[in-house]
Order: C-alpha cells, then structure tokens, then sequence
C-alpha cells in the first residue's frame, strides 16, 4: 500500500497534478531518469526493500493528535523519501544512497518522522552491532530526536519487549545495537562506528565539526546512512545553507553525487508568499499536522511586523530569508543563447578580460564582441591543472566539459603558464581585440609577461577589480542577460558560473560580483565584466580608465 502511496506522489508531482515546487519535481524526475539509466550506471531499483521499511512502520507507534497512540502511518511525501532512499542499490546489494538531505517547514512531523527512520536503522535494517545516532552539536539538542525515537518503543507493543530503554541509550539485542544522542560534549565521540545519523535541525549547526567526526567513522560500515532533516535558517554562513546549495547544484544536474537523496520542500517565488495556493510546497502536510487555522493566524501577525515576517517566511514557508539571492535566475540565463558560431567571430571586433586565479585553480578568458549580426556576443576559454579535476572539489564535471571542448586541462598539479600563453596569443591572433584587461593584483603569474613578449602589450590593460570599475558593467552585463540579447554560445560551463554569482550593492548602488560572498566559482562571469568594462571606456577615455601593462 505504502509503494502504491509513494509512486503515485512522484507520479502525481511529475504531471503537476498536485502542488509541489521545482526541487521536489526535479526530485521526482532524477528517480524516474534513474530507471531509465539504472543498468547503465550500475544499479537496481529493489520495491522490497522499501516495503521491508513500511512493513516495519506499522509496528512504531506514534500520537499525531496528541491523544492516543496509533501505528506508524506514512504521508504520500515520507512514503516517496522512503521508497527511494531504500529502495535503490547498486550492483552488490547495498544501499545507493547513504546521504539524504530533507528540508521542509516547521511542523510537517519531520523530527517523528526522522525517530521512524532511525528506530528502523536500529532494529530492522540487518546490520550487526549497529551504531544509531540522534546527533547535534550538543547533546542536549540531540535529546529531542533520541527521546521522540524512545517515546515509539515504550509505547509499541511488538517492540517495546524486544528493546531496553535507558536515559541516554537504546539497546537492540538481537543484533547487539545501540542509539545513543551525540554532540560535541558527548563522551566517548571519538570511539563511535555510526550505522546511521540522524542530524535534525542542521541549519542551527555552528560548525560541521560533528558530522566530519561521524561520517569519517563511518568507513568500516557496508551502508551507512546520514539522514539529514532541517528547515531552512537565516544564517547563510553556516554548513547548512553551503550543503543546501550543493544539493540544489546536484538536482539541477550542475554537480555529480549519485549517493546522496535530496527533497527539499519552499515555494517557488519567494515574493508570492502571501498567496495561500503557494503555501502547500512547503508544507506537504497543511491539514494534516500543520493546522490551517493556526497557519493563518501567523501569517497576519507576519503582515504586521516585519520580524514575524522574517519568521513565518522561514519558518513556515522554509525560505531561507536572509540568504543572498542569485544575481541572475537561471531561467534568464537560458534565453542567451543563438545561433552565433565561431566563424562569425572570425576578425570582428572585440574587448577581452582574463581573470587568472592561481597556477592551481581555474583561469578564465573572455572576448566580448559587442556587435555581431546585431547583438552582443560572448565567448570564454577556461583552464585548469589535471589535479583540480581529478580532486573534484568543486564537485562539477570538469572532465566532461573537457572532452565536449569548453575547458583545457593541463597535465599534472600546476597550470602551464607557457602554454596558457601561446593559446591565449593564438587565440587573439584570430580577432580583432582591441583591449585586454587584468587583475594588477595577479600580474605575478606570468602569463602577462609571455604575451608581452608574444607582441601584445599594446592590448594588455591592468583592470582594477574594485567597485567603482566593476560596477558599470556588472550592471550593463546585467541588462543584456535580463533582456534575453547576448549571445552566450551555450557555454555550460559560463551557465553554471552564472548560478554561483552573488553581487554586492554599496550604499551609493554601486555592484560588484562578490567572489568570498559567491557559491562556487565564477570567474567567466567576472571575465565577462571586465570585458564590458573595456569597452564602455572607449578608445579615447581607455587611458585614463584602466592604466597599460606595467613593466616588469
């Protein structure tokens, strides 16, 4: 019944006949392009594993109406994360997933639902002398998950006898296995050997300092699981709003993980969060455990004081509020992109900028041709050492940029400098540039000096990154992208960047792209930005605006 319930919910949400906002469909669609794709990648999708989950469930009792206790009943949307996180495995049988990241708003039963899960992991999943951790960042936080899971024990007739139930500990003795609450000021934090994690509440996480510990002990084990259940927070320099992002990069196909699960439960447009249809993305139990009465009142104490706005938009639509706002959606970024090919660029006039980074990062290139059959165009050479890709710390596909052509790849730990030069000068050769901006503060690299000698110092520019330079054409970039006129040449690499671009507005309105501020890398975007800059100078004006190559 329960594998009926939850296919149906993914059924339903991919036709959009029921309200779900676009991570939850995006969600739903990787696990049916994941059937598609499972002999190819080497797994199987295995329904009774799921039902073993639900099978069990029907044991765990739990209150829903505070009243009486009643069997474990799963909602459309808990039965779907169970059916999928369960149900996949790769090819020896164990568990696909062993990260699974839920976010949703306050009051949809996540942390009972979380006590369901880890009740589970302890009891039913098979593992010998498993280890089950309700974890926080001190213990006393973690007691609220741990003391939920207990609560069901001590209240189920076929699994109350077969536990014992302490303060701090539940002991399975069948199987030797154990759930403890774990923080930082827990003892013994350093001898544990997790089967599984529950981490409920990540977004107050100050530091990641106790999930590095667990899943670092996780090695020995076949298929651990860290169950990660939140909703969103305020602050976005914690761990949380950094993995939150990471996950939405993983659904929208910008990263790789195939090992981590993620739904996340908000609305779509945060400006439209005073319409009651939007209200149901984030609260897929509105009339259930969230009452619409009560959800109601608060959202006129939010129109009528601006901290209880803050709230309810956090709280109760899982917005993360304060959190900076991509500068540009992607949905915009899209519409940049024609029919321009490289034989149109082919001696035309143009503004270049070069953004090099460090010998061990990646390094960007930029030609921005402001005319070409009447709009602008923008083309982009990146590279990067073969050690930045294989380290996949940015956790993007740079390999596979590299063999469709977008990106070089040096061999070993250390960008070419010699050769970034003659591919830089031979690129130049090919068109009309008639200035080239840099970073003075990155003159050091090398690069400069080789295309100097290469004859092009007549071109280089040093170009300071500072907001009264940057911030013309950030917002000239801006208004080229918003009104759909640039050509981006379907660069997926400049698309991802775009995505990472936060900006930072002075209080004179002035903009700038903020790297430290930024989620991943984004420097074909600044590329661009000085490109435009270039431009916007003029022949006449280029002297006084950006200042020639220095001597060295």
């Amino acid at each position: 019944m329960s594998c009926h319930k939850a296919k149906k919910y993914i059924k339903q949400v991919i036709e959009q006949t029921i309200p779900a906002c676009k991570y939850i469909r995006l969600a739903c669609q990787r696990h049916i392009d994941d059937l598609d794709q499972a002999t190819e990648k080497g797994w199987y999708f295995d329904e009774k594993s799921a039902r073993k989950v639900f099978d069990f469930l029907k044991l765990v009792y739990h209150t829903p109406d505070k009243n009486k206790y009643v069997p474990f009943e799963c909602e459309p949307w808990q039965a779907a994360i169970i059916y999928i996180v369960f149900g996949w495995k790769k090819a020896n049988g164990k568990r696909r997933f062993t990260k699974a990241y839920t976010e949703i708003a306050k009051k949809n039963g996540k942390t009972t639902f979380a006590a369901a899960i880890a009740n589970y992991m302890l009891i039913f999943d098979g593992e010998k002398e498993a280890e089950i951790y309700c974890a926080s960042t001190v213990e006393k936080q973690s007691l609220i998950c741990f003391d939920k899971a207990k609560e069901m024990l001590n209240r189920s007739p076929a699994l109350k006898t077969r536990t014992s139930r302490m303060r701090k500990s539940i002991v399975f003795k069948s199987t030797m296995s154990k759930m403890a609450p774990l923080g930082r000021d827990s003892d013994g934090i350093e001898g544990i050997n997790p089967h599984c994690a529950i981490i409920d509440e990540y977004h107050v996480w100050k530091s990641n300092e106790v999930r590095e510990n667990i899943e670092s002990a996780m090695g020995n084990r076949l298929q651990p699981l860290v169950f990660v259940i939140t909703t969103a927070g305020r602050d976005k320099t914690l761990p949380c709003f950094e993995y939150r992002n990471t996950c939405v990069d993983i659904l929208e196909g910008n990263k790789e993980s195939d090992d981590t699960f993620i739904f996340i439960f908000t609305i779509d447009d945060p400006e439209k969060w005073k319409e009651e249809s939007e209200w149901v993305k984030a609260n897929p139990n509105l009339n259930v455990s969230v009452d619409m009465d009560r959800f109601r009142s608060q959202f006129k104490e939010a129109l009528l004081r601006t901290s209880e706005e803050v709230n309810f938009k956090t709280k109760n639509l899982n917005l993360w509020v304060n959190a900076p706002e991509v500068w540009i959606s992607d949905e915009k970024v899209k519409k940049n992109n024609h029919d321009t090919t490289m034989e149109d660029l082919e001696g035309q006039v143009c503004y270049g900028g070069l953004d090099l980074a460090s010998h061990v990062d990646i390094n960007a290139l930029s030609l921005y041709f402001p005319n070409i059959h009447g709009r602008p165009v923008f083309k982009t050479w990146y590279w990067i050492p073969e050690r930045k890709v294989e380290e996949r710390e940015d956790k993007v596909d740079y390999l596979k940029w590299s063999r469709e052509g977008w990106i070089y790849v040096f061999n070993g730990d250390v960008l070419d400098t010699d050769r970034m030069v003659e591919d830089i000068t031979m690129i130049l050769e090919r068109y009309d540039c008639k200035a080239l901006g840099y970073d003075p503060y990155k003159a050091y690299h090398g690069v400069f000096q080789g295309l100097k000698q290469n004859g092009l110092g007549d071109i280089l520019f040093e170009y300071n990154q500072g907001i009264k330079n940057m911030s013309e054409p950030t917002k000239e970039l801006e208004r080229i992208i918003y009104k759909g006129e640039a050509d981006l040449m379907s660069d997926p690499v400049k698309h991802w960047m775009f995505r990472n671009v936060v900006v930072y507005k002075d209080i004179n309105e002035n903009v700038k792209a903020d790297k430290k501020r930024s989620r991943d890398k984004i420097d074909g975007v600044i590329t661009d930005i000085i490109a435009i800059g270039c431009s916007m100078a003029g022949a006449e004006d280029l002297q006084d605006y950006i200042t020639p190559l220095r001597t060295f």
